[in-house]
């Protein structure tokens, strides 16, 4: 009844170790998928940082050109050789385009960025401890489990079986062969029981043999405790017999005499296998009391587990809206290192043509300073050419031209001066 109790708290043990098993695999599922997700998410993280800090690098390594610096530069002042210049442009040409971006702008992305994957580490870390812990149960009641079949199965350290060794017999088996040695020794002390009765009866019949019976009866009965056996002496009066009868009786019990031995050494052996499946008996038992003890002891830890299991649940819960916030924030952040990474490639793709337009510019700058110095050539030339013209015309009729007539006859031609308009 208890080996059967067993089995069946035993079957109702592996199903609930099951359901455990099944939830506790659920939940490191969600770990496993938290951090398949976050292994491609740091991924793509990666590779946007990567290109951004490619991006910064490039920045960092362009030099910024001397004429983008200060005032502008003309023509004469590029290839003038004074040291001061020099010196000027030397200190301009010290920065680079990563001086003028505002750092803290990726800075604190990826400060926000570390914060965040701090976060994810130290919820796993509390799943992971969690799911640890709901293994360990699990562990401690499988491994009792475990003990108990192979206690059960005698398949136990003591007790290393082969294949070629016989299986240990079972209770019904045992109990079958106590049934038979039982028997078996019931029929040998029947004989020896009928062997003793025909022992006293030729005992009866020889003369002084039932003399000889009283005393031998009188000296056991000292020996022993009330009530000893009397048969021996039991009977008084013995009942007649013919002579062959006798004769018989005698042949008989000198036959039987020889087999006593045999009889009682069988009954020996008989005792000490019925000792022996006693013995066995007396394992199967201790065996089911302490499967039993060690199912009782699951059950303690089966409810321990029952209690934990919410926890458990609320674990896993927590850990996986703490990964969704985190894995959109992170996204977000992503989406924000890549917009940088865009600004500054423009930044620096801009660079480039900005000094393309520096070197345009300076070459209209001395195409229109060119037409200019040759304006003002043209312009001096007719200027001297002009007051000539009036020196002449002042020869010829001057003397002969009054002076209020026309005041202004004897002015100079106006000086015309070309210069930049905003100088």
């Amino acid at each position: 009844m208890l080996n059967a109790k067993n089995a069946f708290a035993r079957r109702g043990v592996d199903e609930q170790v099951d359901t455990l098993q099944a939830i506790k695999d659920g939940i490191t599922d969600v770990d496993e998928h938290a951090a398949s997700e976050f292994k491609a998410t740091i991924g793509r993280l990666d590779e946007a940082n990567d290109r951004l800090q490619g991006t910064l690098r490039r920045l960092r390594e362009t030099i910024i050109d001397a004429s983008l610096q200060g005032s502008q530069v003309d023509e004469d002042s590029r290839d003038d050789g004074d040291d001061t210049q020099a010196g000027v442009d030397a200190d301009r040409q010290a920065k680079t385009l990563y001086s003028f971006i505002d750092e803290e702008n990726h800075l604190l992305v990826l400060g926000s960025l570390h914060a965040m994957i701090d976060s994810f580490n130290d919820a796993r870390a509390d799943l992971n401890q969690d799911v640890h812990d709901f293994q360990n149960s699990l562990k401690a009641i499988t491994d009792i489990m475990q003990d108990d079949v192979s206690t059960a199965s005698g398949s136990g350290p003591s007790d290393k079986r082969t294949l070629y060794d016989e299986p240990p017999p079972s209770i019904p088996q045992l109990f079958h062969g106590l049934e038979e040695h039982a028997a078996e020794m019931a029929t040998e002390l029947q004989s020896l029981v009928s062997h003793y009765d025909l022992c006293v009866t030729a005992l009866k019949h020889t003369e002084g043999g039932g003399q000889a019976a009283k005393v031998a009866v009188q000296a056991e009965e000292l020996k022993s405790a009330p009530g000893a056996e009397e048969s021996l002496y039991g009977r008084t009066v013995p009942e007649q017999i013919s002579q062959e009868e006798k004769v018989q009786m005698m042949d008989v019990l000198e036959n039987d005499a020889l087999q006593v031995e045999d009889v009682a050494a069988e009954l020996r052996d008989h005792a000490a296998e019925m000792e022996q499946q006693f013995d066995a008996l007396l394992r199967h038992v201790n065996s089911a009391r302490a499967g039993n003890q060690r199912l009782r002891s699951v059950f303690q830890l089966l409810l321990q587990a029952s209690d934990a299991l919410p926890r458990h649940l609320e674990v896993s819960k927590t850990f996986r809206g703490v990964w969704q916030s985190i894995h959109e924030e992170i996204r977000a952040k992503t989406l924000e290192l890549v917009e940088l990474a865009d600004f500054y490639e423009r930044f620096w793709v801009s660079y480039s043509r900005v000094t393309d337009e520096v070197e345009r510019r300076i070459t209209a700058q001395a195409q229109m300073r060119k037409v200019a110095s040759k304006a003002q050539r043209d312009l001096d030339k007719l200027h001297e050419a002009e007051n000539d013209l009036r020196d002449t015309f002042l020869q010829d009729v001057g003397e002969h031209l009054p002076r209020d007539l026309w005041p202004s006859v004897g002015q100079r031609a106006p000086r015309w001066h070309v210069s930049p308009a905003d100088a």
